[in-house]
């Protein structure tokens, strides 16, 4: 443990919630109290702060400040131009509504309903679109009324409350958001988490071939972790998309990115299943990366026709917007900024005939990937740009699985979208290996390069550890990632790493892309069949003369069996 963690507030505040959540008996809805309260001290905090440095010069304290008009005007004005939103009342900040309720029968119910109660949104913000489902489904799933009697359950959650509103929004030592993530891993909250290995990766093999980043989609979000990896190699600008079905980890990811400062008018997140559909306001994406589920629900027949028209209907807004693009000299950015204009690119769409005029159907060989339970992977791809990079986490099955040898045939041979795949470390704890594959629209080399890091590999362990937190087990240390970006660049064959393989080759193997079968990692020493013959004869003769020598010996003993 570093010595700075030591002396940090936060993390003694942290160390002690991990451990007494062990002995809590804490109600099912505790994620959601966590989530929302993580977002009430973030919100609250940041800004308070910002206004006691504004009034610090004028010697006025808060609440003088918000019983002047003129002055709450000005503060007003202030933090919808930095934040998007503003509290209403100086006694609805965190720390007020728990120094005058705590102690109160009914603080429960005021500390989840004062909030939503009092916080204004800019009109122009677009953060209040992801309150509004943060709350609505927060009083949805907090059933306050009926913890006011039971008290033990009471205490547990009040006692975490408090604890999370006494943490330190700017400490560096162990920040705000490090202390979210950490909870989030703890055996107190059931968060789908990404490992961090994975989006380590993703994010590294993206920014090899992307340095300039305006859109990103993760279709499977869960906590947004890659997103945020991703972010760390990106400048400003960028716009990121995601889906996540599941309520409590879509709610986890929305609060995520907020208290790690991101600004939400460039967030365009979805309750929705990327298998049904990928579309997001028919947006083109320069990055696509995400930690694909093991268990995909399969495409039916009946879904047939809704997924080959997405194809179409991407296609051919693209081409309506590259027009726009070079016959009017817009920006590309107008294309998801402007809803008025967003939306006659859609009535226009209407009006075009799409499938008739459109290039893209499965026939022949590829007809049975209508059905594909991985036909969502093709949406994806088409709905990339034409310079565009797709790097996801699936399992390996995807590789060798018999019924999907069409679709590989059909991503290698017919559209030559697979640029590399990678075997990765199994997770402690994780039954089924995955890899790393990167697809990439519009390859101008053939051949795949295979890369094989299951057992090759420097990984740093957490250096901080919590009682009641599920460990986080693989982290790639600087120089297994500088190794990985330098072969993956240069498409380099190593012995026993990496390979790159033909197509032909690969045809050869009836489109099995099981990385074994291509990077011998093999450590043991060859034996000859030969000489494994030669030894098999002369143990062979070896047994028969002992056989014979216990045979002499018996007789001469008189030893009958």
């Amino acid at each position: 443990m570093k010595a700075n963690s030591r002396k940090s507030n936060n993390y003694s505040i942290l160390r002690n919630l991990t451990s007494k959540a062990r002995s809590f008996k804490l109600p099912d809805e505790i994620d959601y109290i966590v989530i929302y309260t993580f977002l009430y001290k973030y919100c609250s905090d940041s800004l308070k702060d910002h206004f006691l440095m504004t009034l610090e010069d004028k010697e006025m304290t808060l609440d003088e400040a918000y019983d002047s008009n003129y002055y709450q005007e000005v503060l007003k004005e202030d933090s919808m131009h930095l934040y998007g939103f503003h509290i209403e009342k100086p006694d609805a900040f965190i720390d007020e509504v728990i120094n005058n309720s705590y102690s109160d029968r009914f603080f429960l119910s005021e500390f989840f309903t004062v909030f939503p109660r009092n916080i204004t949104f800019s009109k122009d913000s677009k953060e209040k679109e992801y309150f509004d489902f943060l709350f609505k489904t927060i009083s949805q799933e907090i059933k306050i009324d009926k913890y006011e009697f039971e008290s033990e359950v009471k205490l547990a959650i009040k006692e975490i409350i408090y604890a999370i509103s006494k943490l330190d929004l700017y400490e560096s030592a162990f920040s705000f958001g490090k202390v979210f993530d950490v909870l989030s891993s703890s055996r107190m909250m059931h968060i789908q988490l990404t490992p961090d290995y994975i989006s380590q990766l993703l994010s590294a093999l993206i920014s090899c071939d992307k340095t300039s980043i305006k859109k990103a989609y993760d279709p499977f979000l869960k906590d947004g972790n890659t997103l945020m990896k991703l972010s760390d190699e990106c400048e400003m600008g960028v716009t990121y998309y995601g889906k996540e079905l599941d309520r409590l980890t879509y709610c986890y990811a929305i609060t995520r990115f907020l208290i790690n400062h991101f600004n939400l008018d460039y967030v365009e997140f979805r309750n929705e299943d990327a298998t049904e559909s990928i579309d997001i306001d028919g947006a083109s994406f320069d990055v696509i990366m995400s930690k694909i589920p093991v268990k995909i629900r399969n495409y039916h027949s009946s879904k047939q026709n809704r997924n080959n028209f997405e194809i179409i209907r991407r296609n051919k807004r693209t081409e309506l917007e590259k027009v726009l693009l070079s016959e009017f000299n817009m920006n590309s950015d107008s294309f998801a900024k402007d809803s008025e204009l967003n939306s006659a690119l859609e009535n226009l769409l209407e009006k075009i005939d799409v499938e008739a005029a459109s290039d893209v159907e499965f026939s022949g060989e590829y007809e049975s990937l209508k059905d594909s339970e991985f036909l969502f992977l093709i949406n994806l791809i088409e709905s990339l740009k034409d310079d565009g990079v797709m790097a996801i986490s699936i399992s390996q099955n995807f590789l060798f699985k018999n019924s999907l040898n069409t679709l590989r045939k059909y991503l290698t041979l017919e559209k030559n979208y697979i640029d590399t795949i990678i075997s990765v470390p199994e997770e402690i704890g994780r039954r089924r290996p995955e890899v790393i594959i990167v697809f990439k629209k519009n390859r101008s080399t053939q051949g795949i390069l295979f890369i094989d890091i299951s057992k090759e590999y420097e990984t740093q362990k957490n250096r901080i550890l919590f009682p009641g937190l599920f460990r986080r087990n693989l982290i790639f240390a600087d120089e297994t990632i500088a190794k990985i970006k330098d072969v993956y660049s240069k498409k380099l064959t190593i012995n026993k790493f990496s390979n790159l393989i033909s197509v032909r080759d690969i045809i050869k193997n009836d489109f099995n892309l099981s990385v074994s079968r291509y990077v011998d990692t093999f450590e043991g020493k060859f034996i000859r069949l030969e000489d494994l013959k030669q030894e098999k004869a002369e143990i062979e003769s070896n047994v028969k003369e002992l056989n014979l020598k216990i045979e002499k010996m018996m007789d001469e003993l008189n030893i009958r069996f």
